[in-house]
Formats: C-alpha cells, structure tokens, sequence
C-alpha cells in the first residue's frame, strides 16, 4: 500500500499538472502516503517505543487529512467555506495532533501502551486518555459535515457532477465500514492502508475530470495556444513588470531583464520602451509605433492603465508586422493596396482594443465573487432589448447609438477594477461603509472607459460609454447614485443598461441570495418602470419578457 500510495501521488502531478485548484488534492494524497508509511512501520515494529513512534506518524496524516477532504469536498460542490471556519479547522488538526504527539510522554492522549503481535505483524493496544475525545470529537464533525455536504449538493446544486458526488459518498462509506471492520479485528494496521488508496483511487477518478468542468483553465489555455501577440508590462518609473513567452522570442535581450526592477542597459529594446514612457511623462502619447529589430518589424500598441503618474501601467501589445511591412514596401506606388493595408491595420488596433476591454472587464468579474458570468449576460440582455427597440422604433434612435450601446455593455463595471478586493470578494452583503466603497465604481468605471477608447474611438461612442459606465445605476425618480439624476436626465443608454443589469442580478443566483424566479424577477422589474426604471420602457420589456427567459433557460440546461 505504501508503494501504490506513492505511485498514486505521482499519479495526481501528471493528471493535474496544469489545474490551478488541486492544493487539497495533493494535500490528501501526501497525507495518505504518510499514514501509510506509519502502519507500515508500526508492522514491523518489535517493542513498545518504535510502535508509539509509528503511531506518531500514522497521526502525523490521520490528524490533517479529515480537514483535507473537507476541503477536498467542498472544492468539488463549489462551496466557499468562511475564512474563520478554515482557522478553526487548522487549530483542531494542529490539536490533534499535538496531542497524540505527547503518547510516551504523559498520559493524556493513551493512559497506558503497550506491545503485541497481532496477525503476524507489530501493533500495539492503547487505553485511551482524556485528549483521545478530541480526535473522535473531530472524526464524528467531519463524517456529519461531508454527508451533510454532499446530501445539500444532491439536492441542490445541479452544476456538479453526480459522478463526482458518488466518488465522495464511496469515501465516506469506506471509512464509516473500515472503522467498523478495524474495531472487530481489533486492528487498525491491516485495514487502514487499503482505506487509503482506495480513497486516493477515488480522488484520481474525479482530478481526472474535474479539470474538464473548469471553463476559465480551458479558455484560457486555448487562447494562449492560439496567440501570436507578445505583450510586455511596464511602470512608469520604468520597473520591468512582466511579459508573456511570445515577447521573449521576439526580443530575446528582454530575457536580461529582472521582474521588479528598473529597465537599464543599451539594447535597442529597452530603449525604445523607456524612451516611449519618457515621452508619454511629458504629454507626448503615441498609441502604435513601428519598431525594426534585427531583419523584423514589428508594430507596438499602448494602452495606459492610469494610477498615479509615475504608477501608471504601460501595456503594450507587439505583433510581427514583418510581411505586412515588405508588403507595402513593395507595393511603392500602389496607393489603393496600399489603403486597403492599413484600413486592415486600423481595423486590427480596433480589435485589440476591444479584446483589452472584454479582457479588463473578465479581470473584474474574476475578482467579483458575486458575478460569474454577469457581462456576458447583460450584454445578451441588452442586445436583445435593443433588437425590440430598433423594431418598434420607441426611443427614434438611429442603428449607430444601438450598435455603440451594444459595444458598450461589457464595460459597465470597469470601475470595480478599482474596488479593493477585501470589499470586491467580500461573501455575503455589505456594511454600510463597504457599499459607500462599492458605489464609487461608476465614476471610477467613467475615467477608464475614457481613458481607454479616447483616442481610436468617435466622441459619440466615447460619450456613449462613458455614461453606461456612469449612469447605470441612476434610478428615474432620482434616488440612485453617483449623481442622483432623474427622469431623462439620466441619458438613454444607461437606463437601458440598468433594466438589463438588474434584471440579471435577479434572475441569477449571487453569494447573498437564491435566483428569483423568472415571473419574480419580471414583477419586479415591470413593477420598478416610473420609479427605478424609464417607464417609456415598459412595453419593449414586456415583449422581450418571452426572449429573456429562452435565453435563461437555455444557460442552465448548458450548465
């Protein structure tokens, strides 16, 4: 048991090499390997002292590893135990196991130890003490937690895998039985080492899939596989941040360059980044440049991330413009080619802007433990209001204001880029004090959008997004925030952005509350039209009211 023990640990790294959320995983598996290694010890022991040492180390896994499959379980049935929970389940590990630390010492753990063969092998028999309580205290905890756990996810959370759940329920049959059969035999040394590998074969079972449930790791491993972009990261004091593989292969002189420090040197690479941000210091700001290295040539595209003047973030994006550039290069006097290039060229800026935006904005929602999900759906929530506005004409807008408030949606929560994640990650709802905090993300969300989109977009779409940024929680009779505006001075597009915002904060579940049901959720919200919401809104939100529910339905039969 000891070696498939260890075979299984290797197991584990090679199955989730690249799995960002297998600390608990791994955790059980060494602490299995360890209480393998102590029965193993304790078999082959021949008195009374390397018994109790064995004993020590079979501890060593047995106090820690309850705790690990808790948390194992609750990885799995995406449930976030509160921080103080997890620090008080540490102490009764720690406890335990300080406890049992004392056997050979004093008598509180074991009155009294001593030595036998039992089975052909080393074991020895214990009278228990006073401190043992604590143990057993702590195994009949977590066998009612994990049941009740795994019950409440049966019954309630359709988006885990009842595969996973069976695997969980076998662990906890496997040791409710072992413990039944160890105390018949009068042994724990000839049980307890299968138990554990059968425990480790069943976590393999579910780190094998569990991976494939993860759609942020599958997203995000496809577009790095797919990118052909460097980008690299600096400050404005000129600390070198970072910068991603693609970056290094083009400028391997990057490579001589230590995170956290102030670029220096005389490479061409280096120089050309400094230069560029002393230029940008003195109100001199470029958005793209051309850069030649070596045979290459290479287009640079910047985007400031704004903090304070010297803390700014330099973001700049590098593609190999390389056959682009001989291409123009040798097209010379053809200037109608020549104009095609570079609408394409401008078309692709406008491109990566918007995947930095749509980047930003997931950021944001990655940090926001109540919003999984939120942009996408309100972006569909608002496309699909703004296909019944064009169609019955109610607001007389023309198809450009509809297709710039389209593009507009994903940025409405840029501003919580700028919430501190105490407040932002914060499960359960907030103080008084923590939502003055939260509500300062409009104006906050305003600034960036104008700072990102000011000097490749129009001004009217500029001023498009900048009030979907900053309206959008305005109420009609005037009680939202930031400015309290009322009526139609709240301007058109954010009171649009508001039915879908809220719309979708009802009807989808969030850390402090179920979802409402769809009927709710539109009593609500039709309810809200002439006080939180533009009443002249109410009929295209009736007649979508069969659209949005198609459109809920068919996430949760994909989830």
């Amino acid at each position: 048991m000891c070696v498939v023990s260890a075979i299984n640990v290797a197991l584990l790294s090679r199955i989730n090499s690249n799995y960002t959320q297998r600390g608990p995983y791994s955790a059980i598996f060494f602490a299995a390997f360890f209480s393998c290694v102590g029965y193993f010890f304790l078999g082959m022991s021949t008195n009374v002292d390397q018994a109790i040492l064995a004993n020590k180390i079979c501890y060593l896994g047995a106090s820690f590893m309850p705790m690990f499959t808790f948390h194992a379980i609750l990885l799995v049935c995406e449930i976030k135990a509160p921080p103080a929970l997890n620090s008080l389940l540490g102490i009764l590990a720690f406890t335990v196991f300080g406890l049992s630390s004392t056997v050979g010492y004093n008598q509180i753990y074991y009155t009294s130890v001593e030595w036998e063969e039992l089975y052909g092998v080393g074991n020895y028999v214990a009278t228990f003490g006073p401190g043992h309580m604590v143990f057993n205290f702590m195994l009949v905890f977590y066998l009612v937690a994990n049941i009740s756990v795994i019950v409440y996810s049966f019954l309630k959370k359709n988006n885990v895998s009842y595969k996973h759940l069976i695997a969980l329920a076998l662990i906890e049959m496997a040791s409710i039985l072992s413990f039944l059969v160890a105390r018949i035999m009068g042994t724990d040394t000839l049980i307890m080492p299968a138990v554990y590998v059968f425990d480790q074969f069943a976590l393999l079972y579910i780190c094998s899939r569990v991976r494939f449930y993860d759609i942020t790791q599958a997203f995000t491993k496809a577009m790095e596989e797919n990118n052909t972009d460097g980008y690299i990261s600096i400050l404005g004091n000129k600390t070198f941040l970072c910068c991603n593989r693609i970056a290094y292969e083009f400028f391997g002189d990057l490579r001589n360059c230590r995170v956290d420090t102030v670029l220096s040197g005389e490479s061409e690479i280096v120089s050309f980044l400094t230069t560029w941000v002393d230029e940008c210091l003195d109100a001199h700001v470029e958005q793209s440049k051309e850069f030649h290295y070596g045979e290459k040539h290479y287009k640079f595209t910047l985007k400031i991330l704004h903090t304070s003047r010297r803390n700014d973030v330099y973001l700049f994006n590098v593609s190999d413009n390389t056959e682009l550039h001989n291409y123009v290069q040798m097209l010379g006097s053809s200037n109608l080619k020549l104009e095609s290039k570079i609408k394409s060229n401008v078309t692709h800026i406008h491109a990566i802007q918007e995947q930095m935006i749509i980047g930003m904005a997931n950021m944001v929602e990655s940090r926001d433990s109540n919003t999984g999900g939120h942009i996408k759906r309100t972006s569909q929530v608002v496309a699909i209001l703004v296909e019944e506005l064009q169609k019955e004409n109610i607001l007389d807008c023309d198809d450009e204001f509809y297709k710039a408030l389209v593009r507009s949606a994903p940025m409405h929560d840029l501003g919580k880029i700028a919430v501190d994640d105490a407040i932002l990650r914060k499960p359960g709802r907030f103080t008084p004090e923590e939502y003055e905090m939260m509500k300062t993300h409009p104006v906050k969300g305003a600034v960036i959008v104008e700072n990102l989109l000011s000097s490749l977009e129009s001004p009217e779409f500029v001023q498009i997004a900048k009030n979907v940024a900053l309206s959008h929680h305005e109420r009609f009779d005037g009680k939202g925030y930031p400015n309290g505006l009322k009526g139609e001075e709240i301007p058109v597009e954010a009171r649009i952005m508001a039915v879908a915002d809220v719309y979708d904060a009802l009807v989808s579940r969030r850390c402090y509350k179920e979802k409402f049901s769809f009927d709710t959720a539109y009593e609500i919200v039709y309810g809200g039209m002439g006080s939180q919401f533009d009443p002249s809104l109410k009929e295209c939100f009736e007649n979508c009211r069969e659209r949005l529910e198609e459109y809920y339905s068919s996430l949760i039969v994909a989830e």
